[in-house]
């Protein structure tokens, strides 16, 4: 994380003092949008939770949005505003059960935010530091699903939670060229933080001797660390 904010400041800097022998060219870009690849490390309590269940702690998946300038085309603005989407899987396990047949457990968390983007360079630059808020809902879900057959499949039960969800992030983007001139390759750590709420804890989901659906659900926060690496446009 001190990397990245490292990376962001000297960017700033050295931005601004290469322009300063030449008046940059504003651009009055009317939005952005941007998809990402995202990983997560979970943190505190959270992680210990997965640790215990034999899991890495980590998750992988996708993040995508869209952000307008609150001034259209009219002027530059160093802030835009919008919305995000995004998921993250945390792979699959066995349940308990003693009856034949393809059983899993799959655990999903989803979420959507209001997104507000600082970007303090304003012109086309080679290298471009950018700063999120955001804040939302999150929503946690395990599914016990069984194969029915090579096509087909059924979900026999689903564990969701909904929470608050919210944090930081800080990144650069680098410019890229050719027909994608106008996009930059973006990398960046962010701070997404949970309200407590319960999850289905690892390797606890049961199917008993009379096919009825049980687990063992924990009180946790979901906090973790996200690298966020992905494309955004401009227009």
């Amino acid at each position: 994380m001190r990397f990245i904010l490292y990376l962001f400041f000297c960017a700033s800097f050295l931005e601004v003092v290469a322009q300063q022998e030449q008046q940059p060219k504003y651009i009055e870009d009317k939005y952005s949008y941007f998809i990402a690849l995202n990983l997560g490390n979970a943190l505190g309590s959270y992680r210990t939770i997965l640790k215990e269940g034999n899991k890495a702690g980590t998750k992988f998946g996708l993040t995508g949005g869209i952000l307008f300038n609150p001034y259209g085309r009219k002027k530059a603005s160093p802030v835009f505003y919008g919305a995000e989407i995004g998921f993250q899987g945390d792979g699959r396990e066995d349940p308990i059960t003693t009856y034949s047949g393809d059983f899993r457990v799959n655990n999903t968390s989803f979420w959507i935010n209001g997104l507000a983007r600082y970007r303090p360079i304003l012109w086309s630059s080679k290298i471009n530091p950018y700063a999120d808020a955001f804040f939302g809902a999150k929503i946690i879900q395990t599914n016990l699903v069984e194969q029915l057959n090579e096509d087909e499949s059924e979900t026999l039960q689903r564990w969701t939670k909904l929470t608050p969800n919210y944090g930081l992030g800080v990144g650069v983007g680098f410019k890229l060229f050719g027909s994608m001139k106008n996009a930059y390759l973006d990398i960046g750590v962010y701070y997404q933080q949970a309200d407590a709420t319960k999850i289905v804890k690892p390797h606890t989901v049961e199917i008993d001797n009379n096919f009825e659906y049980k687990s063992k659900q924990i009180l946790t926060t979901t906090n973790q660390w996200v690298v966020k690496i992905g494309i955004t446009g401009f227009n």
